[in-house]
């Protein structure tokens, strides 16, 4: 068992490593790890289904997709992952008590009661503190999860607030659960620095043959080219998530009614239609949707689509208008 804590706080790294250690290191490994404010989701989520996307560009959250499947989770600099990466025997891979159970461990050390949920969550008085995520790769599993020590709940809240009618889609949805943080149940305070060292500590005394270990420069290469090829892509954060069916509609501040209906497979939109009976926006609607069928469902490329439509024609709609009727 080789253990590591990385020294970097980005997440597409951090995601990037855990794919690195799973597929590329033989030894069974334990890997920790804190990210920068970021929003995490499961490999067979949508994305978009899962954010509060206005809120999440205010705020400059970064969004990215994980190897393993499951809901998706908040992360910052008060919230401590962890990352087991074991050998075993195929069919019997997956097993969330045994891979939780050394978190466990280091939370009753620290007197605090904390339990396995029905959910393969990690729970103190009822509350959870610990998603966790499953991945299988040949003989080889990943189980990681989450630990809110001091993390910004209502941050978290906020970023993971949606509108579950929006979307219809066959993707895995999050199933919400009231979370905690940890420091709220601490008998002797300390700090997270003083909190990440005591698990690492943990985990190098349970697992009695583990040692350290620093990821070298060719290691660096492989995951950077991970990071670059994949975790920084918008086609595995976003285009990745299975097809999905939007519809939305708004009110504008003439009390006119707008209704849009469109397709999204592989990240691309398909089938835009809009509806509105103020027939004097019938044929800019039509422009906008001839103009974004075939590209990608991106926030950033509509933006800038429907801007240099709306300059061009001289719209009666403003651009935020449209941009609503598609996020």
């Amino acid at each position: 068992m080789i253990g590591l804590f990385s020294n970097s706080t980005d997440p597409k790294f951090n995601l990037a490593t855990e794919e690195f250690l799973l597929k590329t290191i033989k030894e069974d490994v334990f890997f920790l790890y804190v990210n920068t404010p970021s929003i995490v989701v499961g490999k067979h989520q949508n994305t978009l289904a899962e954010i509060n996307l206005k809120y999440v560009n205010a705020t400059e959250i970064s969004v990215h997709r994980r190897l393993s499947g499951g809901g998706t989770v908040y992360h910052d600099e008060g919230n401590l992952n962890f990352c087991f990466i074991l050998n075993g025997e195929k069919g019997k891979l997956v097993d969330f008590a045994k891979h939780t159970q050394p978190i466990i461990n280091a939370l009753n050390a620290l007197n605090i009661t904390a339990v396995l949920g029905k959910r393969h969550d990690v729970l103190i008085n009822g509350k959870k503190v610990s998603g966790n995520a499953s991945h299988v790769y040949k003989n080889r599993v990943m189980h990681h999860g989450t630990l809110l020590f001091d993390s910004e709940l209502d941050i978290l809240n906020q970023a993971l607030k949606t509108n579950p009618r929006a979307f219809k889609d066959k993707a895995v949805k999050s199933v919400r659960s009231e979370v905690t943080n940890i420091n709220s149940y601490l008998k002797a305070q300390i700090d997270f620095k003083a909190f990440s060292a005591h698990v690492y500590t943990y985990l190098l005394n349970h697992f009695s043959n583990a040692v350290t270990y620093q990821l070298n420069s060719i290691d660096r290469q492989k995951i950077q080219l991970l990071v670059d090829e994949k975790y920084s892509t918008w086609e595995w954060n976003y285009g990745y998530s299975p097809s999905y069916e939007v519809k939305k509609r708004i009110r504008t501040e003439s009390n006119i009614i707008i209704k849009s209906h469109f397709h999204v497979e592989k990240g691309i939109i398909h089938k835009l239609y809009f509806k509105t009976q103020n027939n004097n926006y019938e044929d800019h609607l039509q422009i906008v949707a001839n103009s974004l069928v075939g590209i990608q469902h991106d926030p950033n490329i509509i933006n800038n689509k429907i801007n240099n439509i709306t300059k061009s024609t001289n719209s009666l709609l403003n651009s935020e208008i449209l941009t609503n009727l598609l996020f």
